[in-house]
């Protein structure tokens, strides 16, 4: 089992600070003074969790996700993963212990896939047939068939499965912390959406620990456990579940971050609750069914076609209400007014705090 830190926490940035060109802590604030690329940034991703990072373009969330695993250091302050300070750490074994998967893939040409996913256990000097068994498994779990796939060579893939084994290579060795930084950015969308699905049940299956950087506010909202949204110099502007950010808004650079698709969003990750139903009646004998855990955009759907303008929601198989148009509203008045409701956000359940 993997250690934690003091806090129960697996990664955690006390007070981190990263200038270049010497800027010293603070420096932003003068005039002419070279800015610091993250400012004092403080916080902590929990064990098992999927904190996704979103912020603009330039505020530092990539240089942040880097000195987890050294690529870039600290200039002062400390980051615990594992329950190692990483600036005590030998950095080799530290990258190597640390899943690390970025938008460009990084696959090496020459090399298979099967070679590229068995990268990491050769370096660490794992026999021949241990390293093809744990490359077999990992294809299979990415959903790659290793007879197929194994040994072809990058440029034979499309760019969705060139990710995939991105992300079966940066798993080889089991390691406890994943880094990902765009992963899917380089993906079409229809292709996006499908490795965001295979990612998150992958991710349920090993319940590794996950942060995530994007600067897509729907693939955040979507795939979250937390989210943490930070501005320029990497300052924290809101770290909270999905829903609790999109509902309510922590800053005016969150509120301009979710945008004015708010209330579209709020279909992705809001749920109706039993105070929104009514009793199911003989008028709803054909009504569509819809399972009381889907989100309210779930049951928009099912509800525009409805004959009668009413769906029947169930749970285990179970009708537990009606729905119609109102109840949709009600939901949604209850979630920005800050009442408690449930979030399951591809999967992911938390509460919105009252």
């Amino acid at each position: 089992m993997p250690s934690e830190t003091s806090d129960g926490s697996m990664i955690r940035f006390e007070h981190v600070h990263k200038a270049y060109d010497g800027a010293p802590r603070g420096a932003g604030a003068g005039a002419g003074a070279p800015r610091a690329a993250v400012e004092d940034i403080s916080f902590s991703v929990r064990p098992g969790e999927l904190l996704v990072v979103v912020g603009p373009s330039g505020c530092g969330k990539s240089t942040m996700l880097r000195m987890a695993n050294r690529l870039v250091e600290p200039t002062s302050g400390r980051i615990l993963v594992d329950g190692v300070d990483v600036l005590a750490a030998d950095p080799v074994r530290l990258r190597r212990s640390i899943g690390y998967v970025i938008q460009e893939v990084g696959l090496f040409p020459h090399l298979t896939v099967g070679q590229n996913v068995g990268t990491v256990p050769r370096l660490l000097r794992w026999d021949r047939a241990r390293t093809a068994e744990r490359v077999d498994e990992l294809l299979g779990l990415v959903g790659l068939d290793p007879g197929r796939y194994a040994r072809r060579y990058p440029h034979q893939l499309s760019g969705g499965e060139r990710q995939r084994v991105g992300v079966a290579r940066a798993l080889a060795v089991r390691p406890p912390v994943l880094l990902m930084d765009e992963p899917f950015g380089a993906v079409d969308p229809v292709g996006r959406r499908r490795l965001q699905d295979e990612f998150l049940k992958l991710h349920r299956e090993l319940g590794t620990t996950v942060m995530l950087v994007t600067h897509d506010v729907d693939e955040a909202i979507r795939m979250a456990d937390r989210v943490l949204v930070l501005s320029r110099g990497a300052k924290v502007e809101q770290l909270a579940p999905p829903l609790e950010v999109v509902a309510r808004p922590a800053t005016p650079a969150v509120a301009d971050l979710v945008g004015t698709g708010r209330a579209a969003r709020l279909l992705g990750v809001g749920h109706l609750g039993r105070r929104d139903l009514v009793a199911v009646g003989p008028e709803d004998r054909d009504a569509p069914r819809v399972d009381l855990a889907a989100d309210l955009g779930s049951v928009l759907a099912a509800l525009v076609p409805a004959a009668r303008g009413r769906v029947v929601l169930t749970e285990g198989g179970t009708e537990v209400g009606a729905a119609d148009a109102a109840a949709l509203v009600r939901a949604l008045r209850r979630l920005t007014d800050g009442g408690v409701d449930h979030v399951a956000a591809g999967g992911r359940v938390g509460t919105l705090p009252a």
